[in-house]
C-alpha cells in the first residue's frame, strides 16, 4: 500500500524565536514522530515566522495549503495552537476540506469526530490558559501589594522589533474586509474629486464601516487612501 503523503507547515511567532531555530525545530520533531507513526512521507515543508492576526498574512501557509492539496497530501501541523483561535483552525480544515492532521489531536476514523475533538481539544486550551492568566494576574497583584516591583526593568525594545511591529499592523489594516471595501469606494469618489470629508460622509450614508467598526472622519479616509499606496 503506499504510504500516505503528508506537507507540513511550522510557525513561530517571534523573530527571536525564528532565529533561534529552537520553536521551529521542536516542531519538526513533533511532526516527524507522528508522520512516522502513521506510515507517512513528508513530501514537504513549509514555515514562517508571522506575528499578525490575519491567516492572508501567513504566507507559507498558503503555498503548503496549495502544495498539498496539488499532491493529494495531508497537511500536517505540530499544534493547533499555531492559529490563534478555533475559528481560524476550522476555517483552513474546511479549506482543506479535512485533509488536515494537527499532531496534538488524535486521529479519528471520520472527518465528523476529527473536526469534534479539535474542538474539544481548543476548548480545553481555552480554559486551561484562562486558567493560568488568572493565576499569573493574582501572583503579580500579590507582589504589588507587597510593595514588590513587577516587571523588567532591563526589557529593550529594538529598532527591528519597532519596524515588524508597524509591519504586521499595516499588512493586517490591509487585509481588513471594512478597509478593503471603503478603499474601492474612496477611489471611486476621488477620482471624481471629491474631497475627504464628502468621502467620510458619503462612506456612512452608505452604510460602511472602519476596521474597528466605528463611522468614518476625515482624516481616517484620508489614512485608508495612503494604506494601500
Amino acid at each position: 500500500m503506499e504510504a500516505r503523503k503528508f506537507v507540513s507547515w511550522r510557525r513561530v511567532s517571534t523573530q527571536k524565536q525564528g532565529r533561534s531555530g529552537l520553536g521551529l525545530e521542536a516542531q519538526q520533531s513533533i511532526i516527524r514522530y507522528f508522520v512516522d507513526e502513521a506510515n507517512g512521507v513528508l513530501i514537504a515543508d513549509f514555515h514562517e515566522t508571522y506575528t499578525g492576526k490575519n491567516l492572508h498574512g501567513c504566507v507559507e501557509l498558503q503555498k503548503a495549503m496549495e502544495c498539498a492539496k496539488k499532491n493529494d497530501a495531508i497537511l500536517v501541523v505540530a499544534k493547533s495552537d499555531r492559529f490563534r483561535n478555533l475559528e481560524q483552525a476550522l476555517e483552513v480544515y474546511r479549506l482543506m476540506d479535512g485533509s488536515i492532521y494537527f499532531c496534538d489531536v488524535p486521529m479519528a476514523e471520520d472527518r465528523a469526530t476529527y473536526k469534534f475533538m479539535l474542538s474539544l481539544s481548543w476548548s480545553l486550551a481555552e480554559r486551561e490558559a484562562a486558567i493560568t492568566s488568572l493565576r499569573t494576574k493574582q501572583a503579580l497583584q500579590a507582589k504589588r501589594d507587597r510593595g514588590e516591583r513587577v516587571g523588567n526593568p532591563n526589557a529593550t525594545v529594538t529598532v527591528d522589533m519597532r519596524v515588524n511591529s508597524i509591519a504586521s499592523r499595516r499588512l493586517d489594516a490591509q487585509m481588513n474586509d471594512n478597509n478593503r471595501k471603503g478603499y474601492k469606494l474612496a477611489c471611486l469618489l476621488r477620482e471624481q474629486g471629491r474631497s475627504f470629508t464628502e468621502i467620510a460622509r458619503e462612506l456612512n450614508e452608505s452604510g460602511y464601516k472602519t476596521a474597528n467598526g466605528k463611522a468614518w472622519q476625515t482624516v481616517q479616509v484620508q489614512r485608508l487612501i495612503r494604506l494601500y499606496q
